[in-house]
C-alpha cells in the first residue's frame, strides 16, 4: 500500500465532502476574475465566468447526490451512477457549449470557469491528503 494510498483513508469524508473552503475559493477567483475582465474591457466574459464557477459547484453538489442516492440503496448498480452521471455531464456541457456558442468570443469564460472549479476541488481533496502523509512521515 502506497504512503498516499493510506494517507487518503485516515482523512475524513467530511472534510473532502464540505463545500465550504471550495465556494470560497471560487468566489474570491470570480471576483478577481471580474474585477480583471472589466479592466479588459470584457464584463461579460467575467460574468460568464462567474457562471462556470456556478456551474462547477451545481455540478459537484449534483454528483454528491447521486453518489449518496446511488449507495443508500440496498443494491446499488454502477449502471444507475452512470446513468445520472451521463445526464448530468450532457446538462451542464450542452448549456456550457449554448453559451460558449452564442456568446462568442467572451463564451469563454464559461469554459474557464468550469476548469478553474475542477482545479480547486482537487486541490481541496488533495491537500488532505497530503497534510495526513506528511504527518505520518514524522
Amino acid at each position: 500500500m502506497s504512503g498516499l494510498y493510506a494517507a487518503a483513508l485516515n482523512v475524513e469524508a467530511a472534510q473532502v465532502m464540505s463545500l465550504r473552503r471550495p465556494l470560497i475559493v471560487a468566489g474570491i477567483l470570480g471576483v478577481a476574475g471580474l474585477v480583471v475582465t472589466v479592466v479588459l474591457g470584457h464584463p461579460v466574459m467575467g460574468i460568464l465566468g462567474c457562471i462556470g464557477l456556478g456551474l462547477g459547484v451545481f455540478n459537484h453538489r449534483l454528483l454528491q447526490r447521486s453518489v449518496v442516492k446511488a449507495v443508500s440503496v440496498e443494491n446499488p448498480t454502477r449502471k444507475a451512477l452512470g446513468v445520472s452521471s451521463m445526464r448530468r455531464l450532457f446538462l451542464i456541457t450542452a448549456l456550457a457549449v449554448a453559451l460558449g456558442i452564442f456568446v462568442r468570443p467572451d463564451g469563454l469564460g464559461v469554459f474557464v470557469g468550469l476548469a478553474l472549479f475542477q482545479i480547486i476541488i482537487v486541490t481541496n481533496t488533495l491537500v488532505p491528503v497530503l497534510k495526513g502523509r506528511h504527518q505520518a512521515n514524522e
